[in-house]
């Protein structure tokens, strides 16, 4: 009963949040499609950029390297990450701060985001070469997170599948996910789970090839509520998560495309983009540039649907 009130308290205060945040909802929101993609091998899943280069990771680890300045939808180039195996499902990628000597980007994040894998709490933190048109990637650093203590010391155990966003306006990592799966078969009342957020330090590549976090390097908790089903992955700016849930036409009414800006200042959601008719593929990811926000998204060729499509979106006002 407590974690119900809870979420609907914070709900409730979300409509004031957002006034302050960013002038209140936006829910037709500008949206053009970007870049539709060639060169796809698996399944679509994180994306991010970095200067002129969009990178589109697919499941079990392959990336796609695009020109972002051009839109070109030929890659420019393509590799396999250190960490490319059957069980990564490269769910997510974010940028950080931190570069190690000689590389040509910074580190790149990596959430699994494949419950019930043994590297299901593993972040994979990969360092990135280029050479022209050849890019290659080494693994620098693994983090996991152990969540075995965090009920005693009376902080919300999230179930699995963390999710590893970098805020790289504040220098911080950050842990999303959920009380209960967000899948409809295993949360059947949207008042019986809630989102969970932890902050941590980014750890240095000093800090060794592997960290675990534990109870005692959480900085924060901060609990959302629950009104969408069906997580996917985001992104981070400035104290803000931009985290997308669906899958499109594919279930229109059970998970439908969303997006929600979640505040961890005042833990409230403070937009939201409901995205029936803009986006009817499934999202996976999304990255923030020059004020507007890319979407990268999935489809199925079993259902007709095309080729996969990065959606260029308006920001919230």
């Amino acid at each position: 009963m407590k974690k119900s009130i809870v979420s609907l308290v914070l709900l409730a205060a979300c409509f004031s949040a957002a006034a302050q945040a960013f002038g209140g909802l936006q829910l037709n929101p500008e949206c053009s499609e970007f870049i539709v993609k060639e060169g796809r091998k698996r399944p679509q899943q994180g994306m991010d950029i970095s200067g002129r280069f969009l990178f589109s990771l697919e499941d079990g680890g392959h990336v796609n390297v695009y020109d972002f300045k051009k839109a070109n939808p030929v890659p420019i180039g393509e590799f396999e990450l250190a960490s490319s195996c059957k069980d990564n499902h490269a769910n997510n990628a974010e940028f950080g701060i931190e570069k190690k000597r000689g590389a040509s980007f910074p580190l790149l994040y990596i959430s699994n985001g494949k419950v019930g894998s043994d590297i299901e709490w593993t972040c994979f933190v990969e360092s990135i070469k280029r050479c022209g048109k050849t890019f290659s990637s080494e693994l620098v650093q693994t983090i996991k997170l152990d969540i075995s203590c965090f009920a005693e010391k009376g902080y919300e155990p999230i179930f699995g599948a963390p999710s590893w966003l970098i805020d790289r306006e504040r220098k911080a990592l950050w842990v999303f996910s959920a009380h209960q799966r967000t899948t409809p078969a295993v949360t059947l009342r949207a008042e019986d789970n809630f989102y969970i957020a932890y902050q941590f330090r980014i750890p240095a590549l000093s800090e060794g090839s592997e960290v675990i976090l534990t109870v005692d390097d959480l900085v924060k908790q901060v609990i959302f509520p629950y009104e969408t089903w069906f997580t996917q992955a985001g992104c981070m700016l400035d104290g803000k998560i931009f985290y997308c849930f669906g899958v499109g036409v594919i279930d229109p009414v059970g998970r439908p495309s969303r997006i929600r800006v979640y505040d961890t200042d005042s833990g409230t959601i403070c937009a939201k983009y409901n995205l029936d008719e803009e986006i009817p593929y499934e999202m996976e990811d999304l990255a923030i540039r020059d004020g507007w926000i890319y979407v990268n998204t999935n489809t199925s060729i079993k259902r007709g649907q095309g080729k996969p499509v990065v959606y260029k979106l308006a920001m919230p006002k």
